[in-house]
């Protein structure tokens, strides 16, 4: 069978080789839009009568996939978008010249092989691109001039785009030290530039560089940032802080005391920048009292020091750097060592001799009445110190500066004066501690002395009230005589004295009329026959009045207030603010939000009222906090189902012996949350007897049922036509959705309108979208909408390309390896082969007769998507038998020879396994050259629905139709079903057999090359560029009476499906 394929494939590229015809080249931008119109082919034809057909050799070619071709006009059009880029990194097309060569069939009484060479112009599309975003490069300071650094340069992927280069601030600023410190350069490499070092680097003064690189090819630009990084050398010399060093240190310095911070600093960094310090002297180190920390110059003391044996010492400190060519540096140390002093001090006290009661040499005791005058001098002390070296002796007063004070009389002399409140019931007694300090050169060393000075008491202290329980209260109707609460004060002066004897007494008022206390214990209680009432009176103010019995200087007394308070009972019970509480609240609003609160007030003192839901049916819907009243959602209300809620809440105070309870009424506000519900369309179809041109006539289509569950104007509906209506063919009542149109301006043919329906919420509307199917007359199948892919189908469309392309490479193997094998036979079996063909042909003839005599069941049933049920298949209407989608198929064509596995009445078997395996359903899919071949001898029946309503109408030929109405899904619905429907049938009239030719020749080459002669994969259409359906049958049309089985798909979102 190869063998025969091959030898024919020979045998017809021999016969039509003369006819090839290059045509003029065109050129064409890439980036050009998908649709635009390249060439015409019509042009090379126009002096012939002949009508021609168009197509391309192979679909397959990369050259072709680009474009499209209409096979009636030959107009060819850009198909998908051409990036020449994309073409030159493919090798589909040369890099310097581009060119794309179409190889086109014009087919008509003769075939003529057209070539035609598309050459694809470069636009400016793609901008300067550097590899990276960010660049560093590291300079040391010391860096010569004219110095070149590389850095990655940009590229363009237009072809032969020059680019130019800038330096730029990376903060648009002006920098003219950048811009006089770099360049760029052209290291005369592919990828790299060089950047030029114009003047010397100083890492002090500025140690970072950031610019921008700016690339363009004179409208597009790309940036690279490039950062600078100045790197340190050992530039700088270390410099000490100080020239020379001169420090004075007592010789009775501790061993390791820190004496010294010797710092130098050098501006370098790192190593550059480390200093290391070293003591140079000439003094054996084993005797030397200091050494100094080699990384941080602390000097420190290593040995004792001793003034007598070394009074001053001289020494120099060296400074050196870590780095490469390091400079040594000194500074100058000295050291002075001073005496210490090693004799304390004396003190003596000079008492006056005025009363010697109150003087107690022994036990240095000195008495004094309390509340002595400020500024009143008690006595003197001398100081002394037996070092010849000390100049000055100092004398302090360590205790009780606050209240003593020393005052220097003459030269070693002291006075001690009161500057401070001496007050016996705060402290009775004073220990004063004295302090001298010597000043000589050595040590200071020092002598305490301590004297007492104890006080003398005087009345001075009023009596002192203790805490006491508070509040004072006592309970409403209480019993007379009642004690409230005792009160006791004291008195700071010398107990057991007539300074702190106290007596309690009530300041007269009207309230102490009713009360008694005890002057003596100082018991409060409720006078004779007294009982309060909360309601009339809550508390009583009192003075109490605490007198002690002192005289000198005079005597002293206390008042304090205080407050008596009648404890309220239990005598009221809660009553609410309102009589009724009412809220509007919208619906769906979140779960535990605040409706109001409600609060109710008791009379009775420290009562806490509870509140509580008491209405059984919405303890599910609401809930109220019990302390604060607060009501809450604990669920979302829904105005369609319950717009009212009635609550009973309760509120009872502490021990539940007093209520009150109000009525809530909570009502629900609606807002838009219900979108418009619309009931699925029927796909309507009206035959062409009820659309008259030549009367101007409104037609009732249809009317779009939609309700809405919201409210008010969340419920009131709109409809409009958002899409398919481009024409204005059709028109909807924006309130009833009634869908009419004029007769004379209803084209024939598929339309598929989608329908929005809105609501008119105030925020927000809310709309749904259904598609309705309208097919018009019996004869057009023209399209009025276009098609789309979903992302399934492209799926499937790219596994069965890949499955194609490696089926594709299987065959071209096989038949190589014929070519070679029967190569040498090829003149014995040419007539063999010429019978074969005339065979094939005869058989294609015979099986178009077979259907034009008799046909019980057509060829096969044509399905596109879900606009339309466009041709189906009849069979017995007693049996209801459903027809499988290659029967006819199997029968048209006998068994046995060679082109019964390859051809049927369609034509190639691979077209119908392409369309099938494409779109997952069992259903052939034609191309337009397919239907105008093999549906021009075969009479077709157009599948009408049953009926759901029927409508007269009276034309010209007073004809009655019934209009067929199927269900339609909507538009999210992707099953397929199948549905039984009673049919209607219309007969097309037989059209000129004038494309069987094209059509067989086709057919012959797709048997011979098993390619498939349309591209199912991913070319879609609208219908008006495919070619024209068949031409409408005569005015009468007969209906027959008989039912049938049709398989229908649910109507989907997806358009009719068409290949180039």
């Amino acid at each position: 069978m190869y063998v025969i394929q091959f030898f024919l494939f020979l045998l017809i590229l021999q016969s039509i080789s003369t006819a090839i015809q290059r045509l003029s080249p065109i050129s064409l931008k890439e980036q050009s839009s998908i649709g635009t119109s390249i060439y015409d082919l019509s042009r090379v034809y126009s002096s012939s009568s002949n009508l021609y057909k168009f197509s391309f050799i192979s679909d397959s070619s990369p050259h072709n996939s680009f474009f499209m071709i209409d096979s009636l006009t030959g107009r060819i059009s850009v198909k998908r978008m051409i990036d020449r880029e994309e073409l030159c990194q493919t090798h589909i097309c040369n890099c310097e010249r581009c060119v794309l060569t179409l190889e086109i069939i014009a087919s008509s009484k003769t075939i003529d092989i057209l070539s035609l060479d598309v050459t694809i112009e470069n636009i400016n599309d793609n901008q300067p691109k550097f590899p990276v975003s960010t660049f560093q490069i590291r300079l040391s300071e010391n860096t010569d001039i004219g110095h070149v650094s590389s850095f990655p340069s940009a590229t363009d992927l237009d072809y032969q785009d020059r680019l130019e280069y800038r330096i730029l601030p990376s903060d648009e600023t002006i920098d003219e030290d950048l811009l006089q410190t770099f360049a760029i350069v052209s290291l005369h490499t592919e990828n790299q530039l060089g950047l030029r070092l114009l003047k010397s680097l100083d890492r002090e003064t500025r140690n970072f560089y950031k610019m921008k690189i700016l690339a363009t090819d004179g409208e597009l630009s790309g940036t690279l940032s490039l950062d600078i990084q100045v790197l340190d050398s050992n530039d700088n010399v270390p410099k000490f802080e100080h020239e020379q060093y001169h420090i004075k240190l007592r010789e009775d310095t501790l061993i390791g005391t820190d004496i010294l911070h010797i710092h130098a600093y050098d501006n370098d960094e790192g190593l550059n920048s480390l200093i290391n310090y070293t003591i140079i002297t000439d003094t054996p180190s084993s005797s030397f009292p200091f050494e100094i920390n080699v990384t941080t110059g602390v000097i420190k003391v290593r040995q004792m020091l001793d003034y007598e044996h070394e009074t001053s010492y001289r020494f120099n400190i060296r400074a050196r750097d870590n780095g490469p060519d390091a400079i040594n540096v000194y500074t100058q140390i000295q050291i002075d060592i001073l005496d210490v002093n090693d004799c304390p001090p004396d003190i003596d006290f000079i008492l006056p001799d005025a009363d010697p009661s109150k003087i107690d040499p022994r036990k240095h005791i000195f008495y004094i009445e309390e509340e002595q005058p400020v500024n009143t001098r008690l006595f003197h002390l001398s100081v002394s110190d037996k070092d010849s070296i000390n100049d000055k002796i100092i004398l302090k007063l360590l205790t009780y500066n606050n209240l003593f004070q020393l005052n220097e009389q003459f030269n070693d002399l002291y006075s001690l004066s009161i500057i401070g409140r001496l007050d016996r019931e705060q402290q009775e007694q004073y220990r004063l501690t004295f302090e001298a300090r010597d000043q000589g050169t050595g040590p200071s060393l020092t002598t305490q002395k301590d004297i007492t000075i104890l006080l003398i008491d005087i009345n001075d202290s009023p009596p002192i009230l203790d805490p006491y329980p508070t509040p004072i209260s006592i309970n409403e109707n209480n019993l007379p005589n009642t004690q409230l609460v005792q009160f006791h004060a004291q008195d700071l002066d010398a107990p057991n004295t007539s300074n702190s004897l106290l007596t309690y007494s009530l300041i007269l008022s009207n309230n102490s009329q009713l009360f008694q206390i005890d002057s003596r214990t100082g018991i409060l209680s409720v006078g004779n026959n007294i009982s309060f009432d909360y309601e009339s009176q809550s508390k009583y103010d009192l003075i109490l009045n605490i007198s002690d019995h002192g005289t000198h200087p005079q005597r002293l007394e206390t008042l304090h207030s205080f407050i008596v308070y009648i404890n309220d009972t239990n005598d009221n019970r809660p009553k609410f603010e309102q009589e009724s509480y009412s809220y509007h609240v919208q619906e769906n609003i979140p779960i535990g939000t605040l409706i109001g609160q409600v609060k109710a007030i008791d009379r009775d003192m420290n009562t806490t009222i509870h509140y509580e839901l008491t209405c059984i049916d919405d303890q599910d819907v609401f809930e109220i906090n019990l302390l604060n009243g607060q009501l809450r959602t604990k669920a979302l209300l829904d105005y369609e189902n319950h717009p009212i809620h009635r609550l009973y809440i309760t509120a009872k105070d502490n021990d539940s012996r007093h209520s009150d309870r109000i009525t809530v009424t909570i009502e629900l506000i609606d807002i838009n949350d219900n979108a418009p519900i619309i009931d699925s369309p029927s796909a309507i179809y009206i035959p062409s007897e009820l659309v008259p041109t030549n009367v101007t006539k409104i037609i009732m289509i249809t009317t779009i049922n939609a309700h809405d569950r919201d409210d008010g104007m969340n419920g009131n509906l709109t409809y409009t036509i958002i899409d398919g209506n481009q024409n204005e063919y059709f028109h909807i009542n924006e309130y009833n959705g009634t869908i009419y149109g004029q007769s004379n301006n209803l084209p024939q043919g598929h339309h598929r309108l989608t329908i929005k329906v809105c609501d008119q919420g105030e925020s927000i509307s809310k709309c749904s979208t259904t598609n309705v199917n309208i097919k018009i007359g019996e004869y057009s199948e023209k399209l009025f909408y276009t098609a789309s892919l979903t992302s399934e189908q492209l799926s499937k469309d790219d596994i069965q390309r890949k499955e194609y392309s490696h089926e594709q490479d299987t065959i071209f193997t096989r038949e190589m390896i014929l070519v070679v094998i029967i190569s040498t036979i090829l003149t014995l079996i040419f007539s063999i082969t010429m019978g074969i063909l005339i065979a094939f042909f005869c058989k294609q003839k015979r099986c178009r007769h077979l259907h034009r005599a008799s046909l019980t069941k057509p060829c096969e049933l044509l399905q596109s998507t879900d606009a339309d049920k466009l041709l189906t298949a009849t069979k017995k209407a007693i049996g209801h038998h459903h027809l499988e989608p290659y029967d006819d198929i199997k029968t048209c064509v006998g068994s046995g020879s060679a082109g019964s596995s390859e051809d049927s009445c369609y034509g190639s078997n691979d077209l119908s396994r392409s369309s099938s395996s494409a779109h997952a359903v069992a259903r052939p899919l034609l191309t337009a050259q397919h239907r105008s071949s093999s549906l021009s001898s075969t009479s077709v029946d157009y599948a009408v629905p049953a009926q759901r309503h029927q409508s007269s109408f009276n034309n010209k030929s007073s004809t009655a139709v019934t209009v067929g109405i199927h269900q339609s899904t909507g538009h999210n619905d992707d099953n397929i079903q199948q549905q039984p429907h009673h049919l209607k049938t219309f007969h097309s009239p037989a059209t000129s057999s004038t494309s069987s030719t094209h059509s067989n020749f086709r057919k012959t080459v797709q048997s011979l090359t098993r390619r498939p002669v349309a591209d199912l994969q991913s070319t879609y259409l609208t219908y008006d560029s495919i070619d024209t359906p068949p031409p409408p049958p005569p005015t009468t049309v007969n209906y027959p009476k008989h039912s049938s089985i049709i398989s229908s798909s649910a109507m989907s979102s997806t358009s009719r499906e068409y290949s180039i």
